[in-house]
């Protein structure tokens, strides 16, 4: 049963933060914390006191006397570090002090709390998102919101703490100052993936859209005036038949689009809402509902350094741009001998969901990794085939059209570098020029 508690519908002006403690123990979490690394001291890793939404490191200083306080760390030098306590910043000379533990990154952290509680757990998931929103980790507070709305669409606390969160990040936005780029020798850069753009996720949209469904577009009257000048003959002779049409539904529009097979226009289209494929794909697999962003695309996964030739993107996961780039990535990639990730004939034998289960369990055994330096060993995503994440990202697989639409997406784009390995091919053999025109 997880320990931090936050009262329903109640969101504080300013995070809580740790309290000075006594005890043995140097923070009260869920869990117990991952083990920190014992000789790091942060006269260089302060926290970014800049930027009022930046992530706060935490540390524990020991004092001679014994004493432990563990609070948000400030500042760091050679005769002093200050601590953050209650929202008080305490000064300690650093004569008085001992040793100081500098606590793992939030994400890491929050990775190791989050495996141990169920999904179905919305309480202990909850008191989660305070932990996370004391932290300022409001990305991955959001994303896990996201997760538990997906299950329960009427939790107020929930949608209370997400409204709160979205209004305190576009508040800050504009006013939020530039972090340096100047690059750290002392630790690794994470690479750059390069995301879609706007027109591919628009693209992507119209080419997943399910026509049995509402969903919001528009279809500019040009662009059926166009299609009707170039074929004439597929429209009624009556003007005010003609009318009918451009004053249709805009899926009935898209699906004459379709039909006709005009593929210039397509991008004429403007799709202003996520298809249901990618509703699902955001809530149950890429989201904290699913499992993608928090396990494969964390940074000491498929999403840092370590990252092999799969590279996923997990920087402001709640964005289109992530997590259609994500669900592009997934589709195109191969793997060495040039099996697909996914099995679009039999989902659940797919790669990508035997890859997160045991290595005994799997039908593609996770490759082994180097334990030391990603500090801690593989661990798998799924319980077993029986588990809901897995069960419920076999039927998104299946979900999928047949077969596999050619977006004419060019990824990376032009003006980055060319595609490596991480992508084997841009666009997939033999898939369809168009859209299903009857899903």
């Amino acid at each position: 049963m997880l320990c931090i508690l936050i009262t329903a519908g109640m969101v504080p002006a300013q995070p809580a933060e740790p309290t000075t403690l006594t005890t043995s123990e140097p923070i009260t979490e869920p869990i117990t914390e991952p083990p920190a690394e014992p000789n790091r001291d942060p006269v260089s890793e302060p926290s970014d006191a800049t930027d009022p939404d930046a992530p706060l490191n935490e540390a524990v200083v020991t004092l001679h006397s014994g004493r432990q306080i563990t609070g948000f760390l400030i500042e760091s030098t050679a005769d002093s570090i200050v601590i953050r306590i209650n929202g008080i910043d305490t000064t300690f000379s650093r004569a008085r002090i001992a040793a100081v533990r500098v606590l793992p990154p939030v994400e890491e952290r929050f990775r190791q709390l989050r495996d141990a509680v169920d999904d179905d757990d919305i309480r202990a998931r909850m008191a989660l998102v305070e932990w996370l929103r004391i932290r300022r980790a409001y990305e991955l507070a959001l994303v896990e919101l996201e997760g538990i709305l997906a299950i329960e669409p009427n939790n107020s606390n929930a949608r209370t703490i997400h409204a709160w969160i979205k209004a305190h990040l576009a508040l800050n936005k504009d006013t939020r100052p530039e972090r340096s780029t100047t690059p750290n020798a002392a630790r690794p850069q994470t690479p750059q993936i390069p995301v879609l753009t706007a027109r591919d996720i628009n693209r992507i949209r119209i080419y997943e859209i399910d026509l049995r469904t509402s969903t919001r577009l528009t279809v500019p009257e040009e662009t059926m005036r166009t299609l009707m000048v170039r074929s004439p003959e597929a429209f009624p002779v009556d003007v005010k038949e003609r009318e009918k049409i451009l004053q249709a539904d805009p899926i009935e529009q898209l699906r004459i689009l379709f039909e006709l097979r005009a593929r210039d226009l397509y991008d004429t289209v403007t799709v202003r809402e996520d298809p249901p494929v990618m509703q699902t794909f955001k809530s149950r697999v890429h989201g904290s509902g699913g499992w993608l962003v928090n396990a494969c695309a964390s940074n000491r996964c498929h999403g840092g350094t370590e990252a092999g030739r799969l590279r996923l993107i997990n920087k402001r996961p709640n964005s289109d741009e992530t997590a259609y780039t994500n669900f592009y990535i997934l589709q195109q990639f191969r793997l060495a001998d040039g099996t697909p990730l996914l099995n679009y004939e039999e989902p659940a034998r797919s790669p990508l969901l035997h890859l997160g289960l045991t290595r005994q369990a799997s039908l593609y055994p996770h490759p082994e990794v180097d334990a030391r330096s990603l500090n801690q060993d593989w661990r798998q995503v799924f319980r077993s085939t029986n588990d809901r994440r897995f069960r419920e990202t076999a039927d998104w697989v299946a979900s999928l059209y047949q077969p596999r639409p050619d977006y004419r997406i060019q990824y990376p784009p032009a003006q980055d570098a060319p595609p490596t390995e991480t992508s084997s091919e841009t666009t997939p053999e033999q898939a369809p020029e168009e859209p299903p025109t009857n899903p």
